[in-house]
């Protein structure tokens, strides 16, 4: 039978909601303030939670939005019971996350008969979201990341993540994480109508998937994109906190997440860098690029991060003069796994008109370059069975691959 956990300061309703179930069979368990409902959820893993809004500590309110910051919890039934019952009280009850709000005193059958509601409707939601699991699973997160600026990361996040949507053609996302002076709108040629700052006001645990969407955007050719904030005051508001959040519920519904990270190793980038399944950092092919990718790569070990999921990306920003590939392998004693050979008119082009290079140079040699790394950064599940639908650029990287060209 279903498990409830009731949280509320007053024996009496303990007594109360224990005579209306327990004698239909349900498992309840009780907590008498916030904070031990919180670890009583935790342990039990409750099929729908009863709670009181005023209990010392913490109150009610605080205690669902809590529980909905939880993945595990995100989508438990959760039902408000209280003595307030201001029209007010009913608003706040569920802007925190509530599924359904009863008054106190309440009648037993009142409450049975929601509880059946509740469960019935979380059995639906969990053959839907099973179901949608196996179309998308989460997302293959790209960390592009470099300690020095003016080689080339945000250009290299930018077609990436293009070739990955055009390539597959599903869901993927682009995310300007650096908050002061992004420049991922630029490149795209998009207008700055919505960015992160737009999320300023809201708690990390009040975001879902319809507050998000409001700052999407999305290219003329379908990529979806989250630009930075237009103005560096503005991105003093987005918080670390909130971009996790964020990006923990953008996984389950993308296949691929692209994020251009700021240079450096703030509370943004770190929270980024620690979940991501692969980092791509970029160097250029002189000094100050070597020593800054060598701390990077000092960095990563001191956080743990396997070293097998941190990928080299060489960029010949210029085109004589520059350091041997050889010797850069030696001195950062890790493998190189591309080198971007020198394009600076194609690069430079594509900034000024906003039109990234997948989508505008006829340098083919370069943006088959990008296709193909693309298509070696995806889902294993991805490369190895070929597309029912193949399109147009997995045609193009499938030729390259195989030495079918021409």
């Amino acid at each position: 039978m279903p498990r409830i956990l009731a949280i509320d300061d007053e024996p009496l309703y303990h007594k109360m909601i224990e005579h209306a179930l327990k004698p239909l069979g349900y498992e309840i368990s009780f907590a008498f303030e916030g904070m031990q409902g919180l670890n009583a959820a935790s342990a039990i893993e409750p099929d729908v939670i009863i709670t009181d809004v005023m209990m010392p500590g913490m109150d009610g309110y605080e205690v669902v939005r809590r529980l909905r910051k939880n993945p595990r919890f995100m989508y438990l039934p959760v039902l408000v019971l209280t003595s307030k019952a201001e029209l007010g009280d009913k608003l706040a009850a569920f802007e925190s996350g509530a599924d359904d709000y009863m008054s106190k005193p309440f009648e037993p059958e009142e409450l049975i008969a929601r509880l059946g509601v509740l469960l019935k409707r979380a059995e639906i939601n969990q053959v839907y979201w099973e179901r949608e699991k196996d179309k998308i699973s989460e997302a293959q997160t790209i960390a592009v990341h470099s300690l020095r600026g003016g080689v080339g990361t945000s250009s290299v996040a930018v077609n990436l993540a293009i070739g990955l949507w055009e390539i597959w053609r599903s869901p993927t996302l682009l995310v300007d994480a650096v908050l002061t002076a992004g420049q991922v709108a630029l490149m795209l040629n998009a207008p700055l109508k919505r960015t992160w700052a737009d999320l300023w006001n809201i708690a990390p645990a009040d975001l879902d998937h319809a507050v998000l969407n409001t700052v999407i955007g999305q290219h003329k050719n379908g990529l979806n994109f989250i630009t930075g904030p237009t103005l560096p005051s503005d991105a003093e508001m987005i918080t670390a906190d909130l971009l996790r959040s964020a990006l923990n519920l953008l996984r389950g519904t993308n296949e691929y997440i692209v994020v251009d990270l700021p240079h450096d190793f703030s509370d943004v980038a770190v929270n980024v860098l620690d979940s991501a399944n692969i980092i791509l950092m970029i160097l250029a092919p002189e000094m100050a690029s070597i020593r800054a990718a060598a701390v990077a790569l000092d960095t990563y070990r001191k956080l743990g991060y396997d070293e097998t999921k941190i990928k080299l990306v060489l960029n010949n920003v210029f085109e004589n003069g520059g350091l041997n590939r050889k010797k850069i392998e030696e001195a950062l004693r890790m493998p190189i796994s591309l080198v971007v050979p020198y394009a600076s008119a194609d690069f430079v082009r594509a900034v000024n008109v906003g039109k990234p290079l997948l989508y505008g140079s006829s340098n083919v040699a370069l943006t088959g370059l990008f296709e193909n790394l693309a298509f070696n950064l995806s889902k294993d599940e991805h490369k190895n069975i070929p597309p029912a639908h193949p399109t147009v650029a997995w045609r193009n990287v499938y030729k390259r691959l195989s030495g079918r060209e021409g």
